[in-house]
């Protein structure tokens, strides 16, 4: 499909399935940062008689059930996904015929496949075991943009003169053989004098020492666990590749919202205290044979009752259960706050399509922080199309939930 549709209105969404545009009534187009899938719904009007007003047999070949045919998403004309078309539900209803139509990218087949083999690799980096457990399936790996794969190791190269062979002269000097016609029955003395050894920092790529998984996991939940041990997150690109990320926390907002903005007239924010636990024990098979397990555990001080979560971080590098189980602790952290700020336009005031794993600036007595705002990270974006307009939904987050650093919580 073409990367642009010409004579489409900016907030007119537009769905293409296997070549044939349909015609939607409302629609709902999910991009996230960290789900590894895309997705959307959409509620198409069906006449399955051919006798019926609007009947289209292509539109009817497309649409049938268990089809998995290809579907492009577009916004304003621009191409924003393409996905496969998974779930189709039929109706008859008061409204006339229907069909409900959910498409995902094509990475929801890793969530939901369990792994293959090889269940068990050693001195593999990140990319390679993504590539070893997508590319099966046909989905390419990409490594976003800041994504440093590498590691610095500090070496120590030993240092000497060259070799160079002696005799020894009538007068007791030593002469190098070089310098003799003849060597016959003359003893030959071997020198080679070592220096201090030199101290250099080299790059290397970041591998894991010895991964595995089990045969009933599936291929996101084990790729999901090795990226948290790097802190980065596994996305999707608009073709369905699977992308390394990592949270932006960097980049200024690309908004200001307060409480005097039409967006926060009706807004709920809700702190889920059951999705904290005061300490996470992370348990983590050690890369060594014959070795018992490691652990490491962490602690998230503003939960005050004594509760515990233990899990399994597979197998790590030496030292990286620590961060495995302060990633977790900010994870659920970040799981445990649910802000959905609804917005009326798909576009940001540069004129820009909202687009997760961007930022936000809020000032508002919601988080308790009106004076001087605080700066949220996009997690999610939902657009939404039907009768009433185009509009959006940003899921929030603290940028410091997708680190293993501290947690800065402008609500504590």
């Amino acid at each position: 499909m073409p990367e642009f549709l010409s004579g489409k209105d900016k907030n007119e969404m537009t769905i293409v399935i296997d070549g044939v545009e349909a015609t939607i009534t409302s629609a709902k187009f999910v991009r996230t940062m960290d789900t590894c899938a895309d997705a959307m719904t959409a509620i198409m009007p069906w006449f399955p008689d051919p006798e019926m007003d609007g009947y289209n047999i292509e539109i009817n070949r497309v649409t049938r059930p268990y089809s998995y045919k290809p579907i492009s998403i577009y916004l304003g004309g621009n191409l924003h996904s393409k996905m496969i078309l998974y779930n189709i539900t039929q109706r008859k209803g008061s409204d006339g015929w229907t069909k409900d139509l959910e498409a995902y990218s094509q990475t929801a087949d890793i969530i939901d496949s369990t792994v293959i083999s090889p269940y068990e690799a050693r001195q593999i980096s990140l990319e390679n075991r993504c590539k070893q457990q997508c590319e099966p399936f046909g989905i390419n790996v990409l490594v976003g943009d800041g994504v440093n794969l590498t590691r610095k190791r500090r070496v120590q190269i030993p240092q000497y003169t060259k070799k160079i062979s002696f005799v020894q002269s009538f007068n007791n000097e030593l002469v190098p053989t070089y310098a003799i016609a003849s060597l016959n029955s003359i003893q030959v003395i071997d020198t080679n004098t070592y220096k201090k050894p030199k101290t250099i920092t080299i790059t290397e790529e970041d591998t894991f020492p010895r991964v595995s998984a089990k045969r009933t996991e599936t291929v996101f939940s084990h790729l999901s666990k090795l990226a948290q041990q790097k802190g980065l997150l596994l996305s999707c690109s608009k073709y369905g590749d699977l992308l390394i990320t990592k949270a932006n926390t960097t980049d200024p907002p690309v908004a200001v919202f307060d409480d005097s903005s039409s967006n926060m007239n009706v807004l709920d924010v809700k702190f889920d205290g059951r999705k904290r636990w005061q300490y996470y024990k992370a348990i983590a098979q050690s890369s060594r044979r014959g070795r018992s397990q490691r652990t490491s555990i962490a602690q998230d001080k503003v939960v005050t009752s004594n509760r515990l979560l233990s899990f399994d971080a597979g197998d790590i590098i030496p030292g990286s259960a620590n961060s495995s189980a302060e990633w977790k602790k900010n994870k659920s952290a970040a799981d445990a706050l649910t802000f959905d700020l609804p917005v009326n336009s798909w576009y940001n005031d540069n004129g820009k399509l909202w687009e997760p794993n961007t930022t936000v600036s809020i000032k508002s007595f919601l988080i308790n922080d009106f004076e001087n705002g605080f700066t949220f990270l996009i997690t999610k974006v939902e657009f939404a199309y039907d009768e009433n307009g185009a509009k959006a939904t940003l899921s929030l987050k603290p940028p410091s939930l997708y680190s293993s650093g501290t947690i800065v919580e402008p609500w504590i």
